[in-house]
């Protein structure tokens, strides 16, 4: 999801053309950065910590705001180098998504929803199983593989360790290698109990998603949800990016 955010707002002719070049020319720290508040996931950090928001129905103060608040030197006036820029402008886009995912789709529906045999924490990860494997199959993987497994940092973050970007930059670099796969069902199927093979047959599985899924969350309600998650990234994007601009 955010890393076809990455492929679509680079394309998009409302992003003023110098924060494009200037995405360019740092693709691999952007592709970093909008994957980067994931990178918990491989090192015990609290998703709070990483997200600045905690799983509510409201969220009042925005995430990306947050972050600037909590660590000044991430401000666009301290951030004096192009690569570092671009990574915060991309984690800020990620979280920015992850708020509207969490105020507009799961906690209006998966909160309530009735899954019959199946709860809704598993049909949420039915869901974020089929959105990833729609992403990645668009995914350039010839171009974003070797711009993100190449890309190097030196402390962009004081609250993820590099050592855990690297692991976390490395473990999906390698799942967009030319002779890479996803992983993205082995790691949801942890949490849900289910092995990936499990999942994909049930996301295979039209009747069962119509059933379980879709009947309670229509393909219209989520595509609604996404248009409104790049929409407020793409704003929080170009005014942290516009800020950055004697750095670009």
């Amino acid at each position: 999801m955010h890393m076809a955010f990455a492929e679509r707002i680079i394309r998009d002719p409302a992003l003023p053309d110098p924060l494009r070049s200037a995405i360019k020319a740092q693709w691999g720290a952007f592709l970093l950065g909008s994957i980067a508040p994931d990178a918990r996931v491989a090192s015990g950090i609290r998703r709070a910590d990483t997200h600045f928001f905690e799983y509510e129905p409201v969220i009042a103060v925005p995430p990306n705001v947050v972050m600037l608040t909590q660590y000044p030197a991430l401000q666009p006036t301290h951030i004096h180098d192009a690569a570092h820029a671009v990574f915060i402008a991309g984690y800020s886009a990620h979280l920015a998504m992850d708020e509207v995912w969490c105020t507009d789709l799961l906690f209006p529906k998966f909160m309530k929803l009735d899954g019959g045999s199946f709860s809704s924490f598993q049909m949420l990860h039915m869901l974020l199983g089929y959105l990833d494997g729609r992403d990645y199959a668009a995914l350039p993987i010839a171009e974003q593989y070797p711009a993100l497994a190449g890309v190097t940092l030196d402390q962009w973050l004081p609250f993820i360790p590099d050592s855990a970007l690297i692991a976390w930059r490395d473990l999906i670099a390698q799942q967009i290698a030319p002779d890479g796969h996803s992983q993205t069902l082995e790691i949801l199927g942890q949490r849900i109990q289910m092995s990936a093979d499990e999942m994909a047959a049930f996301i295979n599985d039209t009747a069962q998603m119509d059933e379980k899924l879709w009947h309670n969350v229509p393909h219209e309600t989520v595509a609604a949800v996404e248009t409104t998650m790049y929409d407020r990234a793409r704003d929080v994007l170009i005014g942290y990016l516009t800020d950055c601009s004697g750095t670009l």
